[in-house]
């Protein structure tokens, strides 16, 4: 893409005054939003099939939210969490309605909800036995940043320069039943599994539901707690209001943020009644988790995601890109697998796919790869079928385009 004068000036001052831990950004700056589009310094128009990460589900400028935010924003931002919150209370009552009866804890962001569900989990699993603070996660999983996050996530890339982490740490082969009961027969030292059901950074990897199965049934029989960081996945991303729906499971923790708040920073863990009350008066907190602003969003995005017609949409948008996806891996070698449910949505490649990422951009349409090889498609819940198509048709050429080049 050609850099403007103007855009020039914006990457200058970037590397003039912001840490540069991402990198070369892609070279554009979004200055607004409309539905799933996004409109960059020169107002030139893109369509959105990223959603920040998975985080603007209902797109942008979306009336609901909207007025929502605006009327919280001219009643109250901020108080704290020394007292009480209804707009925490909706959210949370909402939240237990689409999963399992129990309670939530409002933070800033996926992160912080996964350290809060490591905590909770160890200091549970130490209230049991002096010894019972261990953590299973997954090989290829990404649980976060922070030190305790960064250590659950299962890949050397991430850990690299910070040492030495926690300790009470265990990665196995994700999908691999036999790895998992030869850990917890030998191990009697495991608090808590940490899984996600689709690993999104680590490249759209979908857990096999008898694995899942498995596990849980293990789990409830040994008494080890049992985390679905849905982060990623929840908030209707996959098709249903979270990925735990598909499996027929019931997990003791869920953490969420990217989509809970549709733009706003928000995370939150929700924990059975009889865990909950193991975070006793002091255990944890947060100054800014779930303020007035952030609850209200958080609240409002619940509520549209609840609505038939919304998930309807998610599914009909879903079966389109998959069909049009499959027709295209027939004849195009460059596709080596599509993996996903809903539209959180992998395509692996038989190469490197920043380059199909930047040619997308070019033509404005917004994609992302992940794991070096898999482009990443996660456009916002509430996308028109016109918009799908459209984004498609940019697809499909880049693709073909790609395919020919040996």
């Amino acid at each position: 893409m050609a850099i403007s004068s103007k855009l020039k000036k914006i990457i200058d001052d970037d590397k003039g005054y912001l840490f540069q831990n991402y990198g070369d950004r892609l070279p554009v700056c979004f200055t607004k939003g409309e539905g799933a589009y996004l409109f960059d310094q020169n107002n030139r128009k893109y369509i959105d099939f990223f959603s920040g990460i998975a985080v603007c589900n209902l797109g942008y400028n979306n009336k609901h939210f909207r007025k929502a935010i605006h009327d919280q924003i001219d009643k109250l931002i901020h108080s704290s969490n020394w007292f009480y919150n209804k707009e925490q209370i909706g959210a949370a009552k909402i939240i237990s309605e689409l999963t399992f009866p129990g309670h939530t804890l409002f933070l800033n962001s996926g992160t912080e909800a996964n350290e809060a569900a490591i905590k909770l989990a160890r200091k549970y699993g130490l209230a049991m036995s002096k010894n019972r603070f261990e953590i299973i996660s997954f090989s290829n999983s990404f649980h976060g940043r922070t030190l305790g996050s960064m250590t659950a996530t299962a890949q050397e890339k991430i850990h690299s320069g910070f040492g030495p982490l926690p300790a009470g740490f265990k990665y196995l082969p994700y999908n691999d039943i036999k790895r998992f009961k030869n850990e917890v027969k030998k191990n009697k030292n495991i608090a808590a599994v940490m899984i996600e059901l689709i690993q999104g950074e680590g490249g759209i990897i979908v857990a096999e539901a008898s694995f899942v199965k498995e596990v849980f049934d293990i789990c409830n029989t040994k008494n080890i707690i049992t985390i679905v960081d849905e982060v990623q996945t929840g908030v209707g991303r996959t098709g249903k209001p979270f990925a735990f729906h598909h499996y027929g499971i019931l997990p003791d923790i869920i953490t969420l943020a990217k989509g809970l708040g549709g733009g706003i920073p928000v995370g939150a863990i929700h924990a059975k009644k009889y865990l909950s009350e193991t975070l006793d008066r002091g255990s944890h907190g947060s100054t800014f988790g779930g303020n007035h602003l952030a609850a209200a969003a958080a609240l409002t995005v619940l509520k549209e995601i609840k609505k038939k017609s919304f998930q309807k949409n998610v599914l009909r948008a879903s079966d389109y890109i998959f069909n049009e996806l499959k027709i295209l891996k027939q004849s195009l070698p460059i596709i080596k697998e599509i993996r996903g449910m809903g539209l959180h949505i992998g395509i692996e490649l038989n190469r490197p796919g920043m380059n199909m990422v930047r040619k997308a951009l070019s033509r404005g349409l917004i994609i992302n790869c992940t794991a070096e090889k898999v482009i990443r498609i996660m456009p916002p819940l509430n996308i028109p079928s016109k918009d799908v198509r459209s984004g498609m048709e940019i697809l499909k050429e880049i693709f073909i385009e790609e395919a020919r080049i040996s």
